[in-house]
């Protein structure tokens, strides 16, 4: 049983070179692959190509073993050709076997012939140049066959792409470096009302803005169809991107009409419904105004970035660009090249052109480092000088480029402690703290969790094409109780899962809400603070003996504390006092 032969994948290819050998040398030309296939051939031998060369191919046997080119002068009494059925007679006059070699193992032969004597004196007067000649194309058929190789696999991981692609709900549209269709998944499709891509139609997609939730708002315009959505363009390589549509802008309408229901405010950038939050967000109105430095701090989870957008959104800025960037997800040697960019030549391996930085990048707009904290020393100095002298230098160069960049930078830390520990300088701080902003955590403003359940719920259900009706009020209560270490964010994968394993009544119950809430809630309830136990125990006793001092005096025998004491604790918990006469 023969195995799959490269050759053979590109025998045309390998044909023309065939032709070129005779042409240039002037005999006869044969190509065999590994299983003793003719492959290629020319005159009388190409049309034997495809055909078997089992019992004509004694020579090439011993050439595909051994890897090395033979030149038989005297066919049939050569002494390879003691084991040759045509021994002592045969009728050609000269052969030349060449191995063609793939990652150095023989994988066909070039076989040259020749029938007449004054052929042989030819090549025998040419035989040195001739056969860097045929090395050359034995090369250039190793070649060829690399590039097929590397198109089949290319091939082959795009459909395996498009394949993932067709099974994803979203809306995905893979584009070329111009913006031409690649690919459309099923969903897609759908959407513009096609059964297949539709060559040579234009394909354009514009970024209107930073929408609702963090996401990018688009317009898409494709087949006639003009569609504006909510999703993000994803770089696969400098040639090709998707855009992934979440959903249509329909739905963000139909998020008004929750959010309406229940009185909360509804902002370009972000929903809230708590008095904390709208105190919150009309001190952001203000001071989105001017051009001082903010700082932003907060728990995890607690929506910092969304902040900084709205800051900028709401700023005289808003038409030039919010550049983001992580301080503590880029590795500290390639920090300052990303804030500040290098020029041509910087460094080894460093881009020949050179590369901007993203202060540069935001001139004239905002510019959000979040993730403060994380800044290495050493750049927190360069930082530092941004701050004081509004102007960068580039890696590998001495010019001041001069900036105009609103700075916004956010951390989870305590940056005073960060000071008194060495590991963040006291001056830089100064110069961030101009305007502070402190987020609240999601377990200070209850209200809110109640407006994002209902947000998240609505959202998930349409995404997973789920039927949503309801949250039970036992899951409210308790989503209020618990402390959300994770804010928004945990908030929201928890009601992802509870979407995902949601019965088909639609209704999101206590049983659909993950162990480790229950149990962390259940872990809060048994294990209460001493203050907890202590004032639930005065308070227990007043209202049963009663506010008066006597009853007091009694109290105070009770708990084993003097009567001053239990006034101070009365004072320290703020208990409220019954006058009683």
């Amino acid at each position: 049983m023969t195995t799959n032969s490269l050759l053979l994948e590109i025998k045309d290819k390998v044909q023309e070179y065939a032709e070129v050998i005779s042409q240039v040398i002037g005999l006869e030309v044969e190509i065999m692959d590994e299983n003793l296939i003719r492959v290629a051939g020319t005159g009388i031998l190409k049309k034997k190509s495809g055909l078997s060369m089992e019992k004509e191919s004694h020579i090439y046997k011993q050439v595909l073993a051994g890897g090395i080119t033979q030149i038989v002068v005297n066919p049939g009494y050569d002494t390879l050709c003691l084991d040759c059925d045509k021994k002592n007679n045969c009728n050609e006059k000269l052969e030349i076997s060449m191995p063609i070699k793939f990652k150095n193992k023989p994988i066909g032969v070039i076989g040259l012939i020749c029938f007449l004597e004054g052929q042989k004196d030819n090549f025998i007067k040419n035989q040195e140049n001739f056969i860097k000649f045929l090395e050359q194309i034995s090369s250039f058929i190793s070649s060829k066959i690399f590039e097929n190789i590397q198109k089949k696999m290319s091939f082959s991981k795009n459909e395996a792409l498009k394949k993932i692609l067709n099974e994803i709900s979203d809306a995905i549209v893979l584009l070329d470096d111009k913006k031409n269709v690649i690919h459309m998944n099923k969903k897609s499709l759908n959407l513009f009302k096609i059964q297949s891509i539709i060559p040579n139609h234009s394909f354009v997609c514009n970024k209107i803005g930073e929408a609702f939730m963090e996401k990018t708002s688009f317009s898409i315009k494709f087949n006639d169809i003009a569609i504006v959505g909510i999703g993000e363009l994803v770089n696969l390589s400098p040639h090709e991107e998707l855009l992934i549509f979440k959903e249509k802008i329909e739905f963000q309408e139909e998020v008004l009409q929750i959010i309406n229901s229940t009185s909360s405010t509804l902002v370009k950038e972000f929903l809230f419904s708590s008095i904390e939050m709208k105190s919150l967000y009309e001190r952001l109105k203000i001071i989105s105004k001017n051009q001082s430095t903010v700082l932003i701090t907060g728990e995890s989870g607690t929506g910092k970035e969304m902040v900084a957008r709205t800051i900028h959104i709401k700023s005289p800025r808003n038409k030039n660009p919010f550049i983001a960037i992580n301080c503590g997800a880029i590795p500290e040697a390639l920090l300052e090249s990303e804030l500040f960019g290098y020029s041509k030549g910087a460094f080894t391996g460093a881009d020949s052109k050179g590369k901007i930085g993203k202060f540069e990048l935001a001139n004239r707009g905002t510019i959000f480092l979040d993730e403060i904290g994380d800044m290495p020393l050493y750049m927190q100095v360069k930082l530092l000088r941004v701050l004081q002298e509004r102007s960068i230098v580039k890696i590998g160069s001495h010019q001041l480029i001069d900036i105009d960049v609103r700075i916004i930078a956010a951390t989870n830390k305590n940056l005073e402690k960060l000071i008194a520990e060495g590991s963040f300088r006291a001056d830089l701080f100064y110069r961030l703290n101009v305007i502070p902003i402190e987020i609240p955590p999601l377990r200070k403003r209850l209200d809110d969790i109640e407006l994002f359940t209902n947000y998240f719920s609505k959202r998930y259900s349409k995404l997973f094409m789920k039927n949503f009706s309801e949250i039970s009020p036992e899951v409210i209560k308790l989503f209020q109780e618990y402390s959300w270490p994770g804010n928004v964010r945990e908030l929201e994968n928890t009601v992802e899962y509870m979407v995902n394993i949601m019965g088909e009544d639609g209704i999101l119950t206590e049983n659909c809400i993950p162990n480790k809430i229950k149990t962390i809630k259940n872990t809060q309830i048994k294990h209460k603070s001493l203050d907890e136990i202590e004032k639930n125990a005065i308070m227990e006793l007043l209202n049963e003996f009663g506010h008066t001092k006597k009853a007091k005096i009694k109290i105070s025998n009770i708990l084993n504390i003097g009567i001053a004491t239990l006034y101070r604790k009365i004072e320290k918990y703020h208990i409220l006092e019954k006058i009683e006469i």
